[in-house]
C-alpha cells in the first residue's frame, strides 16, 4: 500500500538521496558507496575464457588515437614543462662555515707570497689540516684538526719541543688469593647452578706444584655437570695439559665458554693445535674458545665448529 501511495519515481529518488550520502562518507567500503546501475539481465552464465578472448579482440579492433603531431625517432614532441633549476652555488658565505677562511688566489706568485708572509703558528695549522702529521707533534696535530689554537704548552713552531705525558699513576691490584682446592670442592658439590670461572692462583712457588694442582682441572670437567665456563689466567699451563683440558670437555660436554688468554707468548705448536682443533670439532656445547692458534687451519677450522655450534 504505501509503495503504491509513494510512486516509483519517489521510492528513486530517495534512492538517490541515499547514494549521494554514501558517497559523501569515506568509512564506506567503495562496493557500498555506489549504487548497482546494471539493469540488463544476465544473458548466460559467467565464461571468464569468453570474456577475456572479446577483450583482447576488442582491444585488437579499437583505433589508437590521433596524434596531433606524428612520432619521429630522435625528435621530441611538446614544450618542455619543467624549467631546469638554477645551480646553487657551492661556496658558502663566510659567516656560515665552520672556519670562515677564503683563499682566493689565481697566480703561484700570490701563493708564493702568501707563504712568506704567513707565520709560523700559521703553517703548523695548515700542515694539520693538510695531515702531514710527520711535521708536527701529536698535540699539534689535534690541534689544528680540532680547529684549537697552538698555544706554549703544544708549541706554535716545527722546531717546538714538547714534554712528555706524565703517565697516571694506577694503584697495583692486590695478590691473588682464590683458592684452587676449594673452587674445585665447591664445584664437586653442585654449588653453582648456571656459571662458574676458575682462575688459578698464580702464588705457587715453581711450576711442579703450579701442574700438579692444575690436573685437577681435567677430572673437574669430566664429572662435573654445573660447569658452564672456565677461564685459566695462567702463564704455567702447557700445551699439553689445555689439549687435556679440551679433550676432557667431551666427556660430558656441558662447558659453553673455554678462555685461555693468557697463554699468547706460548708457542702451542702443530700437534697440540690439531689436537685442540679436533677436540673443539667434537663438542657440540663450545660457544666461545679463547686460545690463541697460530695455524690458519686451526683458527678456521675451530671458528666453523663455533658457528655450527650456534646454529644448534
Amino acid at each position: 500500500m504505501l509503495r503504491a501511495v509513494i510512486g516509483d519515481e519517489h521510492i528513486k529518488w530517495k534512492a538517490e538521496r541515499v547514494r549521494i550520502g554514501k558517497v559523501t562518507n569515506s568509512l564506506l567500503p567503495p562496493s557500498q558507496r555506489c549504487r548497482n546501475q546494471t539493469t540488463k539481465k544476465p544473458t548466460g552464465p559467467f565464461q571468464r575464457e569468453k570474456l577475456l578472448l572479446y577483450l583482447e579482440e576488442t582491444a585488437k579492433k579499437e583505433q589508437d588515437w590521433e596524434e596531433p603531431v606524428p612520432f619521429s625517432p630522435g625528435i621530441k614532441r611538446g614544450e618542455d614543462v619543467f624549467e631546469p633549476k638554477e645551480e646553487q652555488s657551492t661556496k658558502k658565505e663566510a659567516g656560515g662555515m665552520e672556519m670562515p677562511i677564503e683563499l682566493d688566489v689565481d697566480e703561484d706568485d700570490e701563493i708564493d707570497e702568501a707563504l712568506n708572509e704567513a707565520h709560523e703558528k700559521d703553517l703548523v695549522d695548515l700542515a694539520g689540516i693538510l695531515g702531514m702529521h710527520n711535521l708536527l707533534n701529536q698535540p699539534q696535530y689535534y690541534n689544528a684538526l680540532k680547529g684549537k689554537g697552538q698555544d706554549e704548552t703544544t708549541g706554535t713552531t716545527f722546531r717546538g719541543v714538547i714534554k712528555a705525558f706524565e703517565p697516571k699513576i694506577t694503584a697495583e691490584e692486590p695478590e691473588n688469593e682464590t683458592d684452587v682446592d676449594d673452587c674445585i670442592r665447591f664445584a664437586f658439590q653442585n654449588r653453582f647452578c648456571c656459571s662458574l670461572k676458575v682462575r688459578i692462583s698464580r702464588g705457587y712457588e715453581n711450576l711442579i706444584t703450579q701442574m700438579r694442582r692444575s690436573f685437577g682441572l681435567v677430572e673437574l670437567l669430566e664429572t662435573s655437570p654445573s660447569l658452564r665456563v672456565l677461564n685459566i689466567e695462567s702463564n704455567f699451563i702447557s700445551p699439553e695439559l689445555l689439549a687435556k683440558l679440551l679433550r676432557a670437555t667431551l666427556v660430558t660436554q656441558h662447558l659453553i665458554e673455554f678462555h685461555a688468554e693468557n697463554q699468547r707468548a706460548a708457542v702451542l705448536g702443530n700437534q697440540v693445535e690439531m689436537d685442540m682443533m679436533l677436540s673443539v670439532e667434537e663438542n657440540e656445547s663450545l660457544l666461545r674458545v679463547g686460545v690463541a692458534f697460530q695455524s690458519m687451519e686451526a683458527r678456521h677450522r675451530v671458528s666453523e665448529a663455533l658457528e655450527r655450534n650456534y646454529e644448534r
